[in-house]
């Protein structure tokens, strides 16, 4: 009974022993079901955030693309003059730009490229998309491309489109009233201040294309003040506002579209034409360019002056156009054609308004909207560089020049004044010099004269910067 009952307990012993192996085992094996099934969803989620980090990604690219194409259009829109529909050029504009940054779109607006899957959509007013974005200067670019997921691709998933879109606009108001554009680095400094020369600026900027020299109590106050060349302050001068100097590339001429033959006004014998779309009547060489007396300019009218008239003036005597009396004149365009000198050495008083002014220019399909002085070609014609000097006309073989403050004057004038190869110089001889306007001219030459130049802003001015707005 013993031998039974010991054999007994090794048998239930033994048995326990086996069914406790098969439930371990039978663990393990739950065990590795589990940890293959969590590898799995692991995987799967790294795939996702792998798949979704790449879309995002493109999606980044996209809109960097689409931003771009935008601002390409819209510089494009704003040397046409804001066209009412999209143009062939303004496309291409923002396709060169996709393409420089690595997308290639179809040929034409719209259409698919076959081979990159890249779609580029520019849109203006009033097709643009985007709910209170449809105005006159904005451009749309919208960019769609088809991107494809690493992982996805395995399950067969087609590729996702992803799409971008921008929007730009020319229409804002530009920060600088006073650009010294050296066309043609004919000035070196760009702008020379001497006395008690003062520029007021305060609500804008002057920008300086080239070297600066102030000596004497010659100041600058402006909103800012940044040349790509040296600024040097001789004696006491002083500039009053942010400075900056040495920034290297020139500035872009702020109106380069007045460069264009087709916005400049054709001349045939003793008649002219002025630009198409601008709706103005032309006069050429009115009073032989003596502006002196009373002398009330025709509204709507563009006066065109070249070398042919009969007035002169300067040491050595050249044709050119004298200003002095009363001159008024609203709705009005004086082109000075191979930068022929303007003088304002008489007494007297002028006041005189462009174009457009008081209204908007934003889509105005007249090329002279807001210019009062327009002198865009470089008349140099090897007549040498310019140089500041003292005296009276058109000094030691300068190429042209603009003379605003000479004499007992008054001189308020109201648009922008557009003269990049030309020479302002202002002296104080009892005169008072203010505009209401933005300057773009060739370079300064300021003899103990003060010289205020209020921003000609708003709509009403053409002088504009592009930057995205969406």
């Amino acid at each position: 009974m013993k031998w039974f009952r010991k054999d007994r307990v090794a048998a239930i012993h033994h048995f326990l022993e086996k069914a406790g192996m098969r439930h371990v085992r039978s663990e393990e094996g739950q065990s590795l079901v589990m940890i293959a099934l969590s590898l799995t969803v692991l995987m799967g989620f790294l795939a996702f955030a792998t798949d979704v980090g790449v879309l995002l990604r493109q999606r980044r690219m996209a809109q960097t693309v689409a931003d771009s194409a935008a601002i390409a259009a819209a510089f494009e829109s704003m040397y046409e003059a804001n066209p009412s529909t999209v143009s062939t050029s303004m496309y291409d504009a923002a396709k060169r730009d996709a393409i420089l940054n690595g997308f290639t779109p179809g040929a034409s607006n719209g259409v698919a490229n076959a081979s990159t899957g890249v779609t580029l959509n520019v849109a203006i007013n009033p097709n643009i998309s985007v709910s209170g974005y449809n105005s006159i200067g904005n451009v749309q670019a919208t960019l769609s491309l088809s991107a494809f997921p690493i992982f996805m691709n395995f399950f067969a998933f087609k590729p996702l489109t992803v799409g971008a879109t921008g929007i730009a606009t020319n229409t804002i108001n530009a920060d600088g009233c006073f650009y010294v554009n050296n066309g043609g680095n004919y000035a070196d400094p760009a702008i020379t201040m001497g006395g008690s020369s003062v520029v007021f600026g305060k609500n804008c900027g002057v920008t300086i294309n080239g070297n600066a020299d102030l000596s004497g109590n010659a100041d600058i106050t402006a909103k800012f003040v940044a040349a790509s060349g040296a600024i040097t302050l001789g004696g006491s001068g002083s500039i009053t506002g942010s400075e900056s100097q040495n920034t290297g590339a020139p500035t872009a001429d702020p109106l380069f579209k007045l460069q264009s033959t087709s916005n400049q006004p054709t001349v045939s014998g003793s008649s002219c034409t002025a630009p198409a779309g601008s709706g103005m009547s032309c006069v050429l060489n009115y009073k032989g360019g003596d502006l002196t007396g009373t002398t009330a300019l025709a509204s709507n009218t563009m006066y065109v002056f070249d070398n042919n008239a009969t007035n002169t003036c300067g040491k050595p005597a050249v044709a050119c156009v004298t200003l002095g009396g009363t001159l008024t004149g609203s709705n009005v365009t004086l082109y000075l054609k191979n930068n022929i000198p303007l003088d304002f050495d008489k007494n007297g008083s002028a006041t005189l308004s462009p174009p457009g002014y008081g209204s908007s220019c934003a889509g105005s399909a007249n090329p002279l909207c807001g210019i009062l002085i327009d002198a865009p070609t470089d008349g140099s014609a090897g007549q040498g560089t310019y140089s500041c000097s003292h005296g009276k006309g058109n000094n030691d073989g300068n190429p042209g020049e603009m003379y605003f403050d000479f004499g007992s004057s008054t001189t308020v004038l109201n648009g922008i004044v557009y003269a990049p190869y030309m020479q302002v110089f202002v002296q104080d001889q009892g005169a008072s010099t203010t505009l209401n306007a933005n300057l773009v001219v060739g370079n300064l030459c300021s003899q103990a004269a003060t010289l205020t130049v209020n921003s000609y802003s708003g709509p009403q001015s053409p002088l504009t910067k592009v930057g995205l707005v969406y």
